[in-house]
């Protein structure tokens, strides 16, 4: 590849045709164009030999754009290939103090709109937020903890800030792109755009370009979505800090560390994260190229945004997930959410109260595109799952097979159990294959039997398809007019209808009801009521069909669109199989799987989160977090118990430490639309100390879930935390105190925070394997406005808004662990900000210190 070539004087060299522009080449840029340029050729020849070509050289302010632009146009210029530079920073519709002052305006009218749109807008406010504007202060979350109104402003005001920076209101990319497409076409002249700092200062000028093969655009913007024909884009990376010390030095426009400023950068930034994926080549503010994965670590981007999540299902708060944004608007819950966890119920589904997707559009029922824009103004993002394993009978490919039989498009979505088990077992009689002992002895079936589904197709075959989870076949009733019609009188065909139903009636299928007189029509009729039955149930997908894994890039694509930051992966490990191999967790077969998923994901900047339960002697949750995912710490809910009734924090320190020494990135709960997990506490807590945290839970009211009926194997308990505290207002405030200052994004379950007590009603009504019911109480309008009038739930709240606006707190802060015998002490610091819990596990008391200030206190 071609090298960059000698430079003797940087001044001497064409530079970007912004007016006024100021562009200073040191040893740092020529070192970078070095390492840059023949990245930049091997990219930019295959495209130069089909015509002309356009690079991006994009990024913050003050990476360095316009003399690493200038000095990749020299080196082409110099290799004979010509270049022109064009600055992107002349197409604004607006002059930069204008186009300013639009962006503070476009952020405070929004702002109070969002205000008043919650019903969260008085004279006070009116007041508060003239003063804070007045200073120049409104945009700092930091006056939240004195103005509980203002998360929902800032909100509001940063949502409609981001719809403008960037984006054909505030940049004229329609003439960007105009210019691109000349060159592309072959144009000998241009006519380009020249923008100042005045109005005076803009004209256009006629640029020859005829010998010129290279359109090397610098530009913030250069990446775009908006911005077409770019054949190489370059992005320059730096964090928003040394973005703020570029400004600050430069200093052209003034107030360059505001509060407001600080936000435009940030909201630039998440936009530049974005666009990152489809960049062709990164180079590090130190000069080194990087790999995405290694951008993302670079800049802090392989961890979500730090802060609460709140966890629910669309309809847990007031009936419709627009009642659930209504609820964290309001001003005395405003602050204390940053992200949102919607279980899968927001999509089109029909089993497991969500967990059985037939398609990812949303629940109409439920949730509307409005409703998540609302949550968006909120200032949250979101939080989905996507189940990797299986889809739903009723899914639109699973229908098409069962429509079409052979001819459907979709024959190798699902897995094919006879076709998966061909040359590995014999055949049997009802027509699917009996695997060989040998092959199956280390895979785990999660239900009696084979996890196989036979299906009817229009031809009348019967074809069997791999179903790990819930299956259920249901057959209609038949009257004697169905039955006529193969050939029987009436009086006949009721009797016989009466005798087919009875049986179905009872479990069995049309083939064992008793035929006795009617021999002579039992073929006719079964053939008649087997073609009628339809399914329920979740069907294994096979990951090695080309087809699924355009479904999950088209999933994938879909839940960023909604909003999502994270995405947890259901059922992943169920996914690979392989004959004679684990059919869960299969190694490599899992990691494979998780690596091909995330570059799908890393396409949108979305973060995953796989979601497995199991021991924790078997490490697979350092696995996880080593190969870079997020992990669930799914050991708190039941150390923190064992911690409360021993009056021990020995093992909960021990398990901080383990975080801390490993370097594992946690989302931590308390409780969850599951139970408080138990097999994951093997290797923490001895098998006795496990048996003491059930016999708490369920002396409370608690119900255990094992594995096929073995209590050696118990899975979890389930019951609501408040519950399994023995419904102490103390104990509850104290377990969310050390959830919010244990190392992770803290996630919080609804009728955790509304501090809801075990719904047993609600378990037997949901009769045989209802036990989840016990913890997923629906909270209507009164039972929020009874709840928030609540002491313990007023005081979460405020826990939860200190744990969101305190410096202290972070994914690169440090914490401090320490603590003897009932006694724990947890500290963050950061950036010379400290946050200290001092607790007695034993009494439940404890002391919140901000800065040294006391925050809160109990007992």
């Amino acid at each position: 590849m071609p090298l960059f070539p000698a430079l003797t004087d940087p001044s001497s060299i064409p530079t970007g045709d912004m007016p006024g522009d100021k562009v200073h080449i040191t040893d740092w840029h020529l070192a970078a164009a070095a390492t840059l340029y023949p990245a930049l050729r091997e990219q930019l020849d295959p495209v130069l030999a089909a015509g002309r070509a356009v690079v991006a050289v994009y990024g913050g302010s003050g990476v360095g754009k316009s003399e690493l632009g200038s000095l990749l146009g020299h080196a082409l210029n110099a290799d004979g290939i010509g270049a022109y530079i064009l600055s992107g920073d002349n197409y604004p519709r607006r002059i930069p103090s204008v186009n300013d002052a639009e962006r503070l305006r476009v952020f405070r009218h929004a702002g109070v709109r969002g205000l008043v749109d919650a019903g969260a807008y008085d004279a006070s406010v009116r007041d508060a937020l003239s003063s804070l504007q007045a200073a120049g202060t409104d945009a700092d979350p930091a006056a939240a903890a004195e103005h509980p109104w203002l998360p929902t402003y800032l909100g509001a005001g940063s949502r409609a800030l981001a719809a403008y920076l960037g984006t054909p209101n505030e940049i004229d990319f329609a003439e960007v792109n105009a210019i691109i497409a000349a060159f592309k076409g072959g144009a000998d002249t241009l006519t380009l755009k020249r923008m100042g700092r005045t109005e005076a200062d803009q004209w256009y000028d006629q640029v020859d370009v005829s010998g010129t093969r290279v359109l090397v655009i610098e530009w913030t913007h250069g990446n775009s979505d908006f911005v077409e024909g770019v054949d190489v884009p370059i992005l320059l990376n730096s964090t928003p800090a040394q973005t703020l010390a570029h400004r600050r030095a430069r200093a052209r426009d003034g107030a360059v560390d505001s509060p407001f400023t600080t936000l435009v950068l940030g909201l630039e930034q998440a936009k530049l994260d974005a666009q990152a994926p489809k960049a062709s080549l990164i180079l590090s503010k130190e000069g080194e190229l990087l790999t995405y994965d290694a951008y993302l670590q670079a800049m802090g981007r392989h961890l979500p945004r730090d802060g609460v999540m709140l966890n629910a299902y669309p309809d847990s708060l007031d009936g419709t997930l627009a009642g659930l944004a209504a609820f964290v608007q309001r001003p005395e819950v405003a602050g204390a959410f940053r992200s949102l966890y919607l279980l899968p119920s927001v999509f089109n589904s029909d089993l497991d109260r969500g967990f059985s997707v037939i398609d990812y559009g949303l629940n109409d029922l439920l949730a509307k595109p409005a409703d998540l824009e609302a949550l968006a103004a909120a200032g949250l993002d979101l939080k989905f799952d996507f189940i990797l394993n299986h889809a739903s009978v009723l899914s639109p490919q699973f229908q098409d097979i069962l429509a079409r039989g052979e001819r459907s498009p979709y024959n190798d979505f699902f897995i094919d159990w006879n076709a998966f088990w061909a040359g590995h077992g014999e055949m049997t009689p009802e027509g699917y294959i009996q695997p060989r002992a040998d092959l199956i002895e280390h895979m785990f079936f999660r239900k009696p039997g084979l996890p196989l589904l036979m299906v009817r197709l229009p031809d009348g075959s019967e074809k069997p398809f791999w179903n790990t989870f819930y299956q259920e076949v249901r057959y209609p009733r038949v009257d004697a007019q169905d039955l006529m019609a193969a050939g029987l009188q009436y009086a006949s065909a009721d009797e016989l209808a009466t005798r087919v139903n009875a049986t179905i009636a009872d479990g069995g299928r049309p083939g064992d009801a008793d035929f006795t007189g009617f021999e002579a029509w039992r073929d006719a009729v079964v053939d008649l009521v087997e073609s009628r039955r339809t399914y329920l149930g979740q069907m294994d997908l096979n990951i090695k069909s080309h087809l699924v894994w355009t479904f999950y890039a088209d999933t994938l694509a879909r839940l960023a669109g909604y909003g999502a930051e994270i995405v947890r992966l259901d059922a992943f490990a169920y996914a690979p199989k392989e004959p004679g191999e684990k059919n869960f967790l299969n190694d490599p077969g899992t990691w494979d799987l998780l690596d091909q998923v995330k570059a799908l994901a890393d396409r949108h900047g979305v973060k995953l989160l796989p979601e497995i339960h199991a021991r924790y002697e078997e490490g697979i949750h350092e696995t996880i977090a080593a190969k870079g995912f997020l992990t669930y710490d799914f050991f708190l809910p039941g150390l923190l118990i064992h911690a409360f009734e021993t009056h021990s924090a020995e093992r909960l320190l021990a398990w901080i430490g383990d975080i801390q020494a490993k370097g594992i990135k946690t989302v931590s709960m308390l409780g969850c639309h599951d139970g408080i997990p138990l097999l994951d506490l093997k290797g923490l807590l001895s098998d006795d100390e496990i048996e003491s945290v059930i016999a708490t839970v369920r002396g409370r009211g608690g119900y255990v879930k094992d594995l096929h009926g073995q209590k050696a194997t118990y899975y979890q308990v389930n019951a609501t935390y408040y519950s399994a505290l023995g419904c102490d207002d103390a104990s509850m405030l104290l377990a969310r105190a050390i959830h919010l200052f244990m190392p992770g994004k803290p996630q919080v379950w609804y009728l955790d925070l509304f501090a809801g007590e075990n719904n047993l009603a609600a378990v037997e009504r949901a009769g045989s394997g209802g036990h989840k019911e016990i913890n997923r109480t629906n909270l209507s309008a009164d039972d929020l406005e009874a709840g928030l009038a609540r002491p313990v739930v007023q005081r979460q709240i405020d826990l939860l808004r200190f744990r969101n606006t305190h410096p202290a707190f972070g994914w690169d802060a440090e914490l401090t662990a320490s603590g003897e015998g009932s006694m724990l002490t947890l500290e963050w610091s950061r950036e010379g900000h400290t946050a200290r819990l001092e607790a007695d596990l034993a009494t439940r008391a404890f002391r919140i210190t901000a800065d040294g200030t006391d925050l809160d206190s109990q007992g």
